[in-house]
């Protein structure tokens, strides 16, 4: 090679290699301050790059994106078309027509549209637009292009069977679809897409309602009132909901009697669990499994003995029990309030299942089965109330229950039970027992230590921690298999540790890709940081903290990740979508009155939401943290972008939220680590992996 030809060549190596890190460098720079919510910064910085450049494309979808974010739609527009008056890109036009669409400038939108289609027929986005579009002609007869309302419909049909198809794990897909099938008088299609939509993601509340309608529609009132139970569970405050319930009992009644007769059988027929024995700790965790409880069913195949609440951790030999109750009977423990009492007195009443009075006390009390090999059992206890997953279901404990009893209120019901017992309880009600052993031994290590981090959390309630996804799942010795229980002793005593001391080993389902730092999500100065859950070798086009644009395409695209697990039943909405009505969030903040704006003003470094504004006609508010999830209908995260839809006159009517993960994107990401145990890491290195500041010690 010459030498004129190698100053040339390193020339253009030097400029390209200048060009790459001032890019990186303006997205570093444009990530730092987009998070931390100085929108106008940011902006700023971005304006200053076009001003130095006009023909800095990536600087113009940057600018896209940020008023995207902002809801700033003319603006996004406008930065769109300032792109395309440079350089013609079909992704761009296309970008251009959704957030035509999207402001509700259909007339403008519709050509665009049908030409994308026309040129790019399996594009996912432009098959969306165009569904959500002809849903609109459907309802608005003045930007109507098919002849009539139905042939609208039955077109946003075929455009979703074409998504459900390309694209079967998205849940948001299958509901759009189950909606429009309702409307087109095609209930079984509607039913079927509404339980794909569920399989995928059981928080679609409206799902289950909307399935009960349809199975109480064919008279199946059984099933009706199931999805009703579900829908409820999720919501638990709905009136509305809870009185379409009853109408449908009212119109049942046997259906109802049927449910109830099935419940008592199966209660009367549960083969209870024995106890494995495990490695046995000095400490006793304090689990709250139910409060403000007012009635409750239990039953115990050995004799139940009945003592007086003590400061230890258990009885001892002494006490002289309160009551000895035969075994393998049913016993209830019911709270009557002053005006149910005979004596006109609150008070708290042990009896046998026909009714006899066996015990009055009105201080706490211990119970305990006289055989430590058996379990207490308890009947329909609520359990995740709130939550998809929540339901009332008979429960199997060790160790000693305590009623503790509450005035005005009822009773709470605590497990006291040993800490490695605890872990037994929680470990498979937390990661499925099938899972790789390595997996599982690091979930044993993270729970203890979770545990001992969090004693007294709920002091005032009487317990150290709750039994649901507040603390940790705790399901009791029912929910105890032999690989779990290996687990845990396999570990025993083992947690997780940063210069003497235990620290907060918190964890979720799916980080999505990157978890977050503790004191981020939470506050507090915490050792357990944010980590890239991917290898090295993915994403590298991708710099934490994320810019604009970058965070727009780390949501929407479906990214390299160790949680990525599509294949894995009930882990398979990775990146996912959800909608949420105008009217839905106007109910869940009625004081800002009609909404003109949702979105998030500030996030952690790792892209997930932990501020968000409503602002209306009235007012603004905000949400923060792990409110934001309940507040936006109870999505599986606060890893999103959200994006409106206008109608006519400029308001939006709904939003569609993009996601990824589940949970609170801190700690231990469980799929991956059920990833990181699959390709052959050990418990400590995927501990170490998820808590790089942490040492695994015997505590």
């Amino acid at each position: 090679m010459n030498r004129t030809k190698f100053v040339l060549l390193a020339s253009l190596f030097f400029c390209s290699t200048l060009s790459f890190c001032s890019a990186r460098s303006l997205q570093t720079r444009l990530g730092s301050l987009f998070d931390q919510g100085k929108f106008a910064e940011t902006e700023q910085l971005l304006l200053d790059a076009l001003q130095n450049d006009p023909d800095d494309l990536t600087a113009w979808r940057e600018l896209a994106s940020l008023r995207k974010s902002q809801g700033d739609y003319t603006g996004t527009l406008s930065a769109y078309q300032q792109y395309l008056a440079r350089h013609e890109d079909w992704q761009v036009r296309r970008d251009t027509a959704l957030t035509l669409e999207q402001l509700g400038q259909f007339g403008n939108a519709i050509p665009d549209l049908r030409a994308l289609y026309a040129q790019h027929p399996q594009d996912e986005e432009v098959l969306w637009g165009m569904a959500l579009l002809c849903q609109s002609q459907a309802r608005l007869k003045a930007i109507r292009t098919q002849p009539t309302s139905w042939d609208a419909w039955m077109e946003a049909q075929k455009y979703l069977l074409a998504l459900v198809k390309a694209k079967p794990n998205n849940a948001l897909y299958e509901w759009q679809l189950a909606q429009v099938s309702r409307y087109v008088h095609d209930p079984k299609r509607a039913l079927d897409a509404y339980r794909s939509a569920l399989r995928l993601d059981p928080s679609f509340k409206w799902a289950h309602r909307f399935m009960a309608e349809l199975l109480a529609q064919q008279r199946k009132y059984g099933e009706a009132l199931e999805q009703y139970d579900r829908a409820v569970a999720i919501e638990p405050d709905d009136d509305q909901l809870k009185q379409e319930e009853e109408q449908v009992q009212a119109e049942a009644p046997r259906a109802e009697e049927k449910r109830e007769l099935q419940k008592m059988k199966d209660w009367k027929e549960w083969k209870l669990p024995s106890e494995v024995p495990l490695s046995a700790s000095a400490v006793t965790i304090r689990v709250g499994l139910a409060v403000h409880v007012n009635h409750l069913l239990m039953r115990s195949p050995a004799p139940i003995q009945v003592f007086p609440a003590m400061t230890g951790s258990t009885p001892g030999p002494t006490p002289t029990p309160l009551a000895i109750l035969p075994p393998g009977k049913d016993y209830q423990i019911v709270y009557l309030s002053a005006p149910r009492s005979p004596s006109h007195h609150e008070t708290w009443i042990l009896k046998s299942f026909l009714g006899k009075i066996l015990l009055r006390f009105t201080r706490p009390v211990w119970i305990l089965s006289q055989d430590p090999r058996q379990p207490l059992v308890f009947h329909e206890m609520p359990t995740n109330m709130g939550y998809f997953f929540g339901r009332n279901e008979d429960r199997a404990y060790r160790d000693v229950i305590e009623i503790l009893p509450k005035p005005k209120i009822g009773f709470n019901v605590i497990n006291r039970v040993d800490l490695e017992a605890y872990t037994a309880g929680v470990l498979p009600s937390e990661m499925l027992s099938s899972w790789p052993e390595e997996a599982l031994k690091a979930q044993a290590v993270v729970v203890r230590s979770y545990a001992l981090s969090r004693l007294k959390q709920h002091a005032a309630e009487g317990f150290d921690v709750c039994d649901s996804v507040h603390c940790q799942v705790y399901g009791g010795v029912g929910a105890e298999t032999k690989r779990t229980d290996s687990a845990v002793n396999q570990t025993a005593g083992e947690v997780l540790e940063h210069r003497g001391k235990v620290i907060p080993a918190v964890f979720s389902a799916q980080c999505g890709g990157r978890t977050q730092d503790y004191a981020e999500a939470w506050g507090g100065d915490q050792p357990v940081v944010g980590v890239r859950d991917y290898d090295p070798k993915y994403n590298q086009d991708i710099e934490f903290p994320l810019s604009p644009y970058s965070l727009e395409r780390w949501i929407k695209e479906d990214r390299v990740a160790y949680c990525r697990a599509y294949g894995m039943r009930g882990y398979r909405n990775f990146r996912w979508m959800t909608e949420l009505s105008v009217k839905a969030v106007e109910l869940k903040a009625p004081q800002v009155g009609r909404v003109r704006r949702l979105a998030v003003l500030h996030r952690s470094t790792a892209g997930w939401a932990d501020r968000l504004v409503v602002e209306g006609e009235k007012g603004r508010q905000e949400y923060k943290g792990d409110s934001i999830r309940g507040f936006l209908g109870g999505i599986r995260s606060n890893l999103i972008w959200i994006e409106p839809q206008f109608n006519l006159k400029g308001w939006p009517e709904m939003f569609i939220i993009y996601g990824g993960g589940w949970g609170h994107g801190v700690g231990m990401c469980q799929v991956g680590a059920h990833a990181l145990a699959v390709g052959g890491k050990k418990c400590d290195e995927i501990l170490k992996h998820y808590f790089p500041m942490a040492d695994i010690e015997k505590y």
